[in-house]
């Protein structure tokens, strides 16, 4: 499990990338998805990051034995898998067999390298089905075949040089060095790092308790095989017991190579193999947020790059809500109040524009719980915000912003509208029935709009009624 630091900007999670120009160490969320490099970028200095390891950031082997297990049952490679196990059922005995044999290996060993490497290389297996089944580099089944020849010979040769006690010893560690040699093969595709004991070594001990479970699939396919393959097949009872042989030990052996490329998925950091960053980021289940840069921007006081950031947001796309609040909120908190209210301004219109008064009610709330004195330029988007704030909740938060205009006739254009809203909010939240009323009677002696003069005599005439009620 890796020991890496937490990152800078959200310390509760694991660092997976590290500059060592800025001396940051960022987690998944701070690099956000962009291209498929293999090592994005900083987002402080622009310079590639130093990937860490992220064994603990992606579901451990354990957890994902179900997918192993179920992937060989997938329809087109299953097919695929079928339609070998029938060739390699049909195949005579002897030296011409043994031909047919041989050749059958390569594809077969292609697709299953390819879906070491796709699973190695965190890729969606089921959009790379074509790539599995049609592999481009089936001559890379040569260094196998030759390297486990080398072996073969070199462990005979053993017997005779330094007798039987070392020549199990050496032929038992290579035989259980395989799959270790396999993965070398696909990560490294040399020859000579297949029979390199210490990377053999490496690999078992990085692995621990999972290798031990790839030995075991490796061992059980290889028996089945063997098995059957000796017996007879002059029967159509053996001919069909053959086949189903085959399929089974063709099915562990995919899941074998499938294990084996997670493995490798998950410690690519220790073995130096390269994941593509876009790949590391389709582990996680948490989307990657857009804001990621303007936060690390904001928390290193570097504002104008957030600001120019936030801006070219905005730009791209006007509904772009959090971008707006996120630049709104900067500039507050930095006292540009002439830039703030500006960017608030078209911020409201364009939310009333859209009909999400509940929205712009919110964040007015916000601005307000944040003592941040903003006036709406035109009467009417203060009266289109407070409109939907009659609830216990916001309602003080309206009557703050309809303090903001004078409600006098001699006032603003709209002040009976305003002396209106206002009048409701005083009588059905604060119960002050005085006040209300003689905001009520002044519209009514006052105001030249018959549409508010008849809601004005209306609701006074409720708050009479309910007033002289016991």
């Amino acid at each position: 499990m890796s020991q890496n630091p937490h990152c800078k900007y959200h310390p509760k999670e694991v660092a997976i990338w590290f500059c060592k120009h800025c001396d940051v160490y960022s987690c998944i969320d701070c690099v956000p998805k962009k291209n498929n490099d293999v090592f994005p970028n900083c987002t402080l200095c622009r310079r590639s990051l130093q990937s860490l390891s992220i064994a603990a950031n992606i579901p451990v082997f354990w957890s994902r034995l179900a997918f192993f297990f179920l992937l060989p049952i997938q329809k087109t490679l299953f097919m695929a898998l079928l339609v070998f196990a029938v060739f390699a059922s049909f195949i005579p005995s002897g030296k011409i067999g043994m031909v047919f044999s041989i050749l059958l290996v390569f594809p077969i060993g292609g697709m299953l390298f390819e879906l070491m490497e796709s699973v190695a290389n965190g890729e969606p297996t089921e959009q790379n089905l074509k790539k599995i089944l049609y592999p481009k580099n089936i001559s890379l089944l040569l260094k196998p075949l030759f390297t486990f020849g080398f072996l073969g010979l070199l462990i005979i040769k053993s017997f005779d040089f330094f007798g039987p006690g070392f020549g199990y010893t050496i032929g038992a560690f290579f035989v259980l060095g395989i799959p270790a040699s396999l993965i070398v093969l696909m990560m490294e595709k040399q020859f000579v790092s297949m029979i390199s004991p210490i990377k053999i070594i490496y690999i078992i001990k990085l692995f621990g308790a999972a290798y031990f479970l790839l030995y075991a699939i490796a061992l059980a396919s290889g028996s089945i095989s063997l098995l059957f393959n000796g017996a007879a097949v002059s029967e159509t009872s053996n001919l069909l017991a053959l086949l189903i042989a085959n399929l089974l030990a063709l099915y562990l052996l995919s899941v074998l190579f499938s294990m084996m490329g997670y493995l490798v998925f998950q410690h690519h950091f220790e073995l130096n193999y390269s994941v593509r960053s876009s790949n590391l980021q389709s582990i996680r289940k948490k989307k990657i947020s857009a804001m990621t840069e303007v936060e690390i921007f904001i928390q290193e006081g570097r504002f104008e790059d957030a600001e120019k950031l936030l801006a070219d947001k905005i730009a791209k796309n006007g509904n772009d809500y959090k971008a707006y609040e996120k630049l709104i909120l900067l500039y507050a908190i930095q006292e540009k109040e002439s830039a703030a209210f500006k960017v608030t301004d078209a911020y409201f219109n364009h939310l009333i524009a859209k009909d999400k008064k509940k929205q712009a009610a919110d964040f007015y709330q916000r601005l307000y719980d944040k003592s941040i004195d903003y006036t709406p330029k035109e009467v009417s988007l203060a009266l289109s915000i407070s409109s939907v704030m009659n609830n216990r909740e916001q309602f003080q938060c309206a009557l703050a912003i309809l303090g903001h205009y004078d409600c006098q006739p001699t006032g603003e254009k709209l002040w009976d509208s305003i002396a209106l809203m206002k009048a409701k909010l005083i009588a059905e939240f604060k119960h002050d029935i005085s006040t209300a009323s003689e905001l009520l009677r002044l519209i009514i002696k006052r105001s030249v709009d018959q549409a508010i003069l008849d809601s004005a005599e209306k609701y006074l005439a409720v708050i009479q009624l309910a007033e002289s009620e016991p």
